[in-house]
C-alpha cells in the first residue's frame, strides 16, 4: 500500500470573492483587500501542505465554499482534489468531509487556511502524534481551533460527537471539543496555541509570516 494512502489533508477554504470572504476585515481592508488577503493566507497555507508532502506523503483535498469547481482549479492548480462543502453549520460540514474517509484506516487533519503560525513541522507533528493518539487539536487564542486530526481508530459515533452541538463562532470551541473527546476517552495530543486571522485586531500577527505574492 502506498504511504500516501495513510495520510490525508483537508483543506477547508473559499473562492476568494470579493465582499464574502473575511467580511469581518472589511472595514479596514476593504471587501477587495479581505479577499486578497484571504487569497494570500490561503496560497501560504497549501505551500506549507506541499512542503510537508516532502518529508511527510499524503493526499490534499481542498474543500471549498463559493466558486466552481473550474475557478479553483484556475486559481489553486489543477493538482488538487476539489469539494464543495457540504451544508449546514461548520459542524456540520466538517463532519460530512470527514465521514467519507473513515473506515479506511487513515490518519486526517482537518485545517483552515487562515492561521499563518500553522507550518509544516506542526501538521507533521500532528501526525506523527496520530500514530499514538486517537486525536490532535491545535488551539486558538480566540477559543478555537486551527487543527483537528483524527486517528485510523475514530468511529462514526464518536466523530458524530466532536461536531454536534459545539457553541461555534465563540471562544467555547476548543475548550467544549476537548471536553467530548474525555468523555469518549480518546487519546488527545494538544498543539501549540497559534492566532487565527478574523478580525481587525488579528491583523497584527501577521507581520511575521511571508506571503506569496
Amino acid at each position: 500500500m502506498r504511504p500516501t494512502q495513510h495520510n490525508r489533508i483537508l483543506l477547508f477554504t473559499r473562492y476568494p470573492e470579493a465582499g464574502r470572504c473575511k467580511t469581518r476585515l472589511i472595514p479596514v481592508l476593504g471587501a477587495g483587500g479581505a479577499a486578497a488577503l484571504h487569497r494570500k493566507m490561503t496560497q501560504r497555507m497549501i505551500g506549507q501542505v506541499t512542503r510537508l508532502a516532502a518529508i511527510q506523503p499524503h493526499l490534499l483535498e481542498i474543500h471549498h465554499d463559493g466558486g466552481t469547481q473550474t475557478q479553483m482549479r484556475s486559481w489553486l492548480g489543477v493538482d488538487h482534489h476539489y469539494h464543495k462543502q457540504g451544508e449546514g453549520d461548520i459542524g456540520c460540514r466538517m463532519q460530512t468531509a470527514i465521514l467519507r474517509h473513515l473506515g479506511r484506516r487513515q490518519r486526517l487533519l482537518l485545517i483552515g487556511s487562515d492561521c499563518p503560525g500553522l507550518s509544516a513541522e506542526i501538521m507533521q507533528e500532528a501526525f506523527t502524534a496520530l500514530t499514538s493518539h486517537d486525536l490532535v487539536l491545535g488551539p486558538a487564542y480566540d477559543g478555537g481551533y486551527y487543527l483537528i486530526g483524527l486517528g485510523a481508530e475514530i468511529s462514526a459515533p464518536t466523530c458524530h460527537s466532536l461536531f454536534q452541538d459545539i457553541p461555534w463562532s465563540t471562544d467555547g470551541v476548543y475548550t467544549t471539543t476537548k471536553k467530548r473527546a474525555e468523555e469518549q476517552r480518546l487519546r488527545c495530543h494538544t498543539l501549540t496555541r497559534l492566532h487565527d486571522i478574523d478580525t481587525p485586531a488579528d491583523l497584527r500577527y501577521l507581520d511575521h509570516h511571508p506571503y506569496p505574492q
